[in-house]
C-alpha cells in the first residue's frame, strides 16, 4: 500500500498495472475454461511467460527452479 500523501513512482505505478492485467487474465482464462481448468491455463501462462524471461537474461538457475516447480505440479495430480 503506497502513502496517500506522495504521488506513487514510476516503478510502484509499473508493478500496479502489472499486477491488474495479471489478475485480469486470471478472471478472463477463468470465465473462458472454468475454475479448475482456467486456474490451470493461467499458471501454464505463467510459467512461459517466466521461463521465457529467465532464458533472454541466461538465468540457468530460474529456469531449473520453473522446471522443478512444473515437475512437482505434475506430480502432485497425477498419483
Amino acid at each position: 500500500m503506497s502513502n496517500a500523501s506522495r504521488p506513487l513512482t514510476r516503478h510502484e505505478v509499473k508493478a500496479q498495472n502489472s499486477r491488474a492485467y495479471l489478475l485480469q487474465q486470471r478472471d478472463e482464462y477463468i470465465r473462458r475454461y472454468g475454475e479448475d481448468l482456467g486456474a490451470f491455463h493461467f499458471l501454464m501462462m505463467l510459467l512461459k511467460t517466466q521461463g521465457a524471461k529467465a532464458h533472454r537474461r541466461g538465468d540457468i538457475q530460474a529456469l531449473r527452479l520453473l522446471a522443478n516447480d512444473l515437475h512437482a505440479l505434475y506430480v502432485k495430480h497425477t498419483q
